[in-house]
């Protein structure tokens, strides 16, 4: 069998019977009232309960495509693939193009809209469509074609996001709040947080390799010294966001933490916000238990999104000129991966090097 449909948590997969299988497969499946399956070429989809080992392990549907190739609509989930998989062999169809894998892998509305929407072009038939273009014309289209693909790159390739500051900060409680679900300890102790946790999440639309890592402070241990060192690696290429506790101000070393940060969040909004240093910045006051996670993810997407030059509308990827065109939508053809991306870099330097056309 090959798996038509993208592997995952799907609520119904389709699979492909090959010739050779079809005996065997339609072995295994009955009617609800308990008789044989008998499927011809034409014939209406039929339902059928697939009995695997003396047991029904599914409520199918059976799809005859020609005489010899049958399909399966059956439920996704895990344990019903992993029984026929034990079965028959399951196999999961190569992607062909960087937008099928991008379909499957798809972690939200925007990267899903963004497959969709690469589906529809050929890349290397769109950049010889530009090499033939007047020289005007040809610059324009490349110069918008890497914007787009910037735009793409940051649709598709997780960037890391380290959350520092001191401990009982608040951070792995944001930590929480942005992933929308109880991934890190909290509490009134300080320095529950040892180990790094990393945690890949989309905010506006983009995802994120969020960490949440150790807080700064005194190290009471050789444990505690080497939870604050191991959380200070993560930091190295990474987007930094310092969490202060507003309902304190800043403490200890977070001046110098501001110094290195991109966005200041003050936290714990809830408990009242102490004076804050003149000329040391605060983006975003948040509470972990007032704000809902909607309001804290949009809010920190918005940031992030602004801070690196992405568009970004509410919830969603905005519409604008010459980047996109709707919801999670660029507008044209885009590189996807570095393979395409190194492609449109060439073109570009060729062409610009190149004898002008007319």
């Amino acid at each position: 069998m090959e798996l038509l449909s993208a592997p995952g948590l799907a609520g119904i997969a389709i699979l492909a019977v090959q010739p050779k299988e079809r005996a065997a497969v339609l072995a295994c499946l009955e009617t609800p009232a308990g008789k044989p399956c008998r499927v011809e070429s034409g014939q209406a989809p039929l339902r059928a309960l697939m009995r695997l080992d003396g047991h029904v392990v599914d409520d199918v549907l059976v799809v005859a495509r020609s005489h010899e190739r049958l399909e399966l609509h059956v439920h996704g989930a895990p344990a019903v693939l992993d029984q026929l998989d034990r079965h028959f062999g399951v196999a999961i169809v190569a992607a062909h193009s960087p937008a099928e894998l991008l379909l499957r892998e798809a972690l939200c509305p925007e990267q899903f809209s963004l497959a969709v929407e690469q589906l529809q072009f050929d890349f290397a038939a769109e950049l010889d469509a530009l090499r033939v273009l007047p020289v005007a014309d040809r610059a324009r289209e490349i110069s918008a074609a890497r914007e787009r693909s910037r735009v793409a790159q940051a649709l598709v390739e997780p960037v890391r996001v380290a959350l520092i500051g001191q401990q009982n900060a608040g951070k792995s409680s944001l930590f929480n709040r942005l992933l929308f679900r109880e991934r890190a300890l909290t509490g009134a102790t300080p320095g529950l947080t040892r180990d790094a946790i990393a945690e890949v999440t989309t905010l506006a639309g983009y995802p994120y390799e969020l960490v949440d890592t150790a807080g700064e402070g005194r190290a009471e241990s050789n444990l505690d010294a080497a939870a604050i060192e191991s959380g200070r690696s993560w930091r190295s290429g990474a987007f930094l966001i310092l969490v202060v506790d507003g309902s304190l101000g800043p403490q200890g070393s977070d001046r110098e933490l501001a110094a290195i940060s991109d966005l200041v969040v003050s936290s714990k909004s809830d408990l009242g916000q102490a004076d804050w240093p003149v000329g040391m910045a605060r983006d975003v006051e948040i509470s972990a238990h007032h704000d809902s996670a909607e309001a804290a993810r949009a809010a920190m997407g918005g940031l992030l999104a602004r801070l690196r030059g992405l568009p970004v509308s509410g919830s969603g990827i905005a519409a604008g000129p010459d980047v996109c065109n709707g919801f999670g939508q660029l507008g044209g053809f885009a590189a996807l991966n570095e393979v395409e991306r190194q492609q449109l870099i060439v073109l570009d330097a060729d062409c610009s090097a190149g004898p002008s056309s007319a």
